[in-house]
């Protein structure tokens, strides 16, 4: 196997344990929790009552180190809506588990547009070659603690 195709596998297997920790914490907290089929680009968690009464659609980034940002879509490409929200999941070696971030889709959206806004005002100034859509989680200390916190404390 090449290790283009290692790194792709390997990078495949970190993203499907992000989201099984996922499921299985918000399983723990008494929602049911269920993973998509890998074909479905928008969520990777479907989140829903015992009692079917409210639901929430979860896509979740993950990186197998301490990372300070997260590769995301485009602006334009991110769900927004009341019911979609992202959880941006980081391997703490220390710890030995991952911490988490949980961020409204339409956070997520204003996050990464207000970084291609820059990236954009940085390549015509002649710093950067292209536009690589992320969301810093290091950048903006006190909306990280708040995104950390909801997901400490989320339920539907």
């Amino acid at each position: 196997m090449s290790s283009s195709r290692r790194l792709a596998a390997n990078t495949t297997l970190i993203g499907i344990a992000g989201v099984h920790h996922v499921v299985s914490e918000l399983s723990r907290r008494g929602l049911v929790a269920l993973p998509t089929v890998r074909n479905i680009a928008a969520y990777d968690v479907v989140v829903v009552t015992p009692d079917g009464a409210k639901h929430a659609n979860i896509q979740v980034k993950t990186s197998s180190k301490r990372a300070s940002f997260f590769r995301m879509p485009p602006s334009t490409r991110i769900k927004a809506g009341p019911r979609d929200f992202y959880v941006l999941a980081r391997w703490l070696k220390k710890e030995d588990g991952y911490e988490c971030f949980m961020l409204t889709g339409r956070e997520a959206k204003d996050a990464v547009r207000r970084g291609e806004q820059w990236q954009r005002s940085r390549r015509r100034a002649g710093y950067r070659k292209a536009l690589n859509p992320s969301l810093s989680v290091t950048k903006a200390p006190e909306l990280a603690e708040r995104w950390r916190r909801r997901w400490l404390e989320w339920h539907l």
